[in-house]
C-alpha cells in the first residue's frame, strides 16, 4: 500500500486522532469546492454525501450512504474527479441553468450512474470570539424557513480545520444545520491550540454554542455538539456547562483519562511494531507513565527523559522511543507543556453533571481508546448525572478511523468501507427524538 494512501486513511474520518496527522493536497482550495459540498441521490433509499475534509488537505471526501463506502476525489478538470482509490471511478459534476451544483455522474466500466443533489443548503463564513480569541468557521444551514436544529463540532487533536467532511451534509441531510469552525491556532482562527489545555478548547465549543443560538435561523431548543476521539473530553466538558444543550453525539470518544488512552494508544503501536512480549510491554508503557508523572507534576522535560533513556539498553527501546533525544527543541518543548496540562482529563469527571441525551459509539478493535473499559465508565457517569437517555454501543469490527478492521492496529489493512451501524444509528436515534427532519 503506497504510503500517500496510508496517510490519508489514517487521516479518513478520523478527527481527533490522539496524535494528529497532516494530509497531502489533492484539490483546488476549499472555497473553490465548497460548491460541490452535498448529498446526491441515486434512487430511493441510496445517497452519497460529499464534503471538505480539512484534515484531507481540504479534498472532498465521499460516503456511499447505502454501501458505505468511502473515498477521497482528485481533482482532474472543472467539475470533473476521480476517486483517489479507484482511479477508474469518475464523478462528473452537472449544473443548473443558474450555474450551481445540481447533480453528479459515477463513470465506472463504460457504466453511466446519475444522482440529482438533494436537500440544498445555505454556507456562511462566520467569526465569534472565546475568551478574547477571534474564531472563524463555516455555518452551513437547511434552505428554506424556519428554525433549524444544529450541531457544533467538537475539535479532534492536532490543527484540524473546519472541513468535516461528509459529516457536514450528512447532517444537512437530515435538516439539521452545521458550525465547524476552525481550531484555535489553525486556519484563520487566532489562539494555540498546541499548547491550549482541554478547559481552553472546551471554552471554544461553549462560544460557538453560544453564537449560533444568537441566529434567527436556529432553533436554540435543538443545539446540540458532535464530536469525536479527542472530542469525546471536550465535547463532554462542554456539555456539562450547557444544561441547555439538546443532545451529544460522540464517535470513538474516550471514557477514560487522556493519560490512559495514551497507554492505549502507546500499546497499539509497539505490538504493531512487533514488541509482542506481555513483560515487554508492560515495561515499555510503564517508561511512559514515569516520563508522563514528571509533566503532571511540573518537572522538567529533561527529568521526564531520565525515565526513558534508563530502558535505551533494552532489546525494544528504538521501537518504543526512536532516536535518543538528549535535547528539547522548541516543538518538543510545546508538547511537555500540552502533557502537563492535559494528561489528567477524564472525561467522566465532566459527564457526571451532563443531562443532554447522549448518543455514544465506541468500536470493538480500537488501539487509540479502550472501548471495552470506556464503555461502563461513560454509563456509570451518566447514570450518577441521572441522564435518562442514553446509548452507549460498541460497533463491532470497527476501527478508529470508523471503517471496517482485521485488527484495528497501525499496520492493519485499509477497507474503505465504514462499519455497519454507525451513520443510520446516529440518523435513527436523532429521529426518534425530534431533531432530524
Amino acid at each position: 500500500m503506497p504510503a500517500l494512501k496510508r496517510a490519508l486513511l489514517a487521516c479518513l474520518f478520523s478527527l481527533l486522532a490522539l496524535s494528529g496527522l497532516s494530509c497531502s493536497k489533492a484539490s483546488p482550495d476549499a472555497a473553490a469546492l465548497y460548491p460541490y459540498e452535498g448529498t446526491y441521490e441515486f434512487s430511493p433509499g441510496h445517497r452519497i454525501s460529499m464534503g471538505v475534509m480539512g484534515e484531507m488537505g481540504d479534498a472532498i471526501a465521499w460516503l456511499d450512504l447505502k454501501t458505505l463506502k468511502v473515498g477521497q476525489l482528485e481533482f482532474v478538470e472543472h467539475g470533473v474527479f476521480k476517486d483517489l482509490n479507484d482511479p477508474a471511478l469518475t464523478f462528473e459534476f452537472s449544473k443548473d441553468a443558474g450555474g450551481a451544483i445540481s447533480g453528479v455522474k459515477l463513470i465506472k466500466a463504460g457504466a453511466t450512474t446519475p444522482a440529482t443533489k438533494v436537500r440544498p443548503h445555505t454556507l456562511e463564513e462566520v467569526t465569534f470570539v472565546s475568551s478574547g480569541r477571534k474564531l472563524t468557521g463555516n455555518l452551513y444551514l437547511p434552505a428554506g424557513s424556519g428554525k433549524h436544529p444544529l450541531v457544533v463540532f467538537a475539535h479532534g487533536s492536532g490543527p484540524a480545520t473546519r472541513g468535516v467532511g461528509p459529516f457536514t451534509t450528512f447532517f444537512l441531510q437530515l435538516g439539521i444545520g452545521v458550525l465547524s469552525f476552525d481550531k484555535q491556532g489553525t486556519g484563520e482562527s487566532e489562539g494555540d491550540w498546541q499548547i491550549a489545555s482541554f478547559d481552553d478548547l472546551a471554552a471554544d465549543v461553549l462560544a460557538a454554542v453560544d453564537y449560533v443560538k444568537s441566529r434567527p435561523e436556529v432553533d436554540t431548543g435543538k443545539v446540540g455538539i458532535m464530536g469525536s476521539s479527542q472530542g469525546g473530553w471536550i465535547g463532554s466538558m462542554a456539555a456539562a456547562k450547557r444544561p441547555d444543550l439538546a443532545f451529544l453525539l460522540m464517535r470513538v470518544g474516550s471514557g477514560q483519562s487522556v493519560r490512559d488512552t495514551m497507554a492505549q494508544e502507546k500499546r497499539g503501536q509497539l505490538i504493531a511494531e512487533g514488541i509482542t512480549d506481555p513483560t515487554d510491554l508492560d515495561t515499555a508503557i510503564a517508561m511512559y507513565h514515569a516520563y508522563w508523572n514528571v509533566a503532571v507534576g511540573g518537572g522538567t522535560w529533561e527529568k521526564g527523559n531520565k525515565h526513558m533513556l534508563a530502558q535505551s539498553q533494552t532489546p525494544w527501546f528504538k521501537k518504543a522511543y526512536g532516536e535518543q533525544r538528549i535535547t528539547m527543541d522548541k516543538d518538543l518543548e510545546r508538547w511537555w507543556m500540552w502533557l502537563g496540562r492535559n494528561l489528567e482529563y477524564d472525561s467522566t469527571d465532566y459527564l457526571e453533571s451532563v443531562q443532554a441525551p447522549v448518543f455514544w459509539a465506541l468500536a470493538e478493535k480500537d488501539w487509540n481508546v479502550n472501548s471495552q473499559a470506556s464503555a461502563p465508565r461513560i454509563r456509570q457517569a451518566l447514570q450518577q448525572a441521572g441522564n435518562q437517555d442514553v446509548t452507549v454501543t460498541i460497533l463491532p469490527n470497527m476501527g478508529h478511523t470508523g471503517l471496517v478492521v482485521k485488527t484495528g492496529l497501525p499496520n492493519d489493512a485499509i477497507s474503505w468501507q465504514y462499519a455497519p451501524g454507525y451513520w443510520d444509528g446516529m440518523a435513527n436515534w436523532l429521529t426518534e427524538r425530534g431533531i432530524a427532519r
